[in-house]
């Protein structure tokens, strides 16, 4: 009868450790996040546009499905206005909507040709 009980005692130990050992192992799967890759990093990129007549202004481009009132510059007293977005590293096309109409970055030279017959500005993060 002894006998047993140390193999109850034995086993019921094992038990123990192998159930610590799978909390543990749930823990670091759901709540560390170790085994996930990280995301890149992404990076501040600032868009500005002197435009001092305009009533409202906005970029649109390949970081935003090229909606053109999701990111809205806010204007200075100059009339320069500016925006400062989070971006993925990488190449963006973007266009500037000043009061509904679409229109180059005349600081930025580095354009591509769209099939619609014009360029879109391109900025690399």
């Amino acid at each position: 009868m002894a006998e047993k009980k140390i193999r109850a005692g034995a086993s019921g130990k094992v038990a123990a450790t192998k159930a610590a050992k799978s909390a543990k192992a749930k823990t670091l799967k759901k709540g560390s996040g170790t085994k996930v890759a990280p995301k890149s990093p992404k990076k501040k990129a600032t868009f500005t546009l002197r435009a001092p007549e305009a009533t409202e202004v906005f970029v649109a481009g390949s970081f935003n499905q090229w909606d053109p009132t999701v990111n809205p510059l806010e204007r200075d007293e100059e009339g320069m206005w500016a925006c400062t977005l989070l971006l993925e590293p990488g190449e963006h096309e973007y266009r500037f909507v000043v009061d509904t109409v679409w229109w180059d970055d005349p600081l930025n030279l580095v354009r591509r040709q769209t099939e619609f017959g014009c360029e879109n500005c391109i900025i690399i993060v």
